[in-house]
């Protein structure tokens, strides 16, 4: 294998940490501070009424985070090939995406 790619991969592998770090950081925001501006869809832009949907994006917040950091586990403990952990990953980001976007949308409506 290429040492560039090597090094990418290992880029890729810090990568979901930090993501889950972000994820996992908004939801203690918003459950435990009670923090609204963290209410938001994935490029931080608030949400109208953010009381009332908070629980939703805290739920997609604690989930997604929780399923990055767990894939980042299995991948030091069970050994996951490439290809299932980065096809995991991916699989967990853009659900986090698409579900924010459902979210933003029906609270702007």
């Amino acid at each position: 294998m290429e040492v560039w790619f090597v090094w990418l991969a290992r880029l890729m592998y810090l990568g979901i940490y930090l993501m889950a770090g972000g994820m996992l950081y908004r939801a203690g925001r918003i459950a435990l501070g009670r923090d609204l501006r963290f209410v938001a869809d994935w490029r931080g832009r608030a949400m109208a009424d953010p009381e009332r949907w908070a629980d939703r994006v805290l739920a997609v917040n604690l989930l997604g985070g929780a399923m990055l950091l767990a894939i980042g586990v299995a991948v030091l403990v069970v050994g996951l090939p490439f290809t299932v952990w980065t096809g995991a990953a991916g699989l967990v980001l853009w659900s986090y995406y698409f579900l924010l976007r459902v979210i933003t949308n029906r609270a702007n409506q």
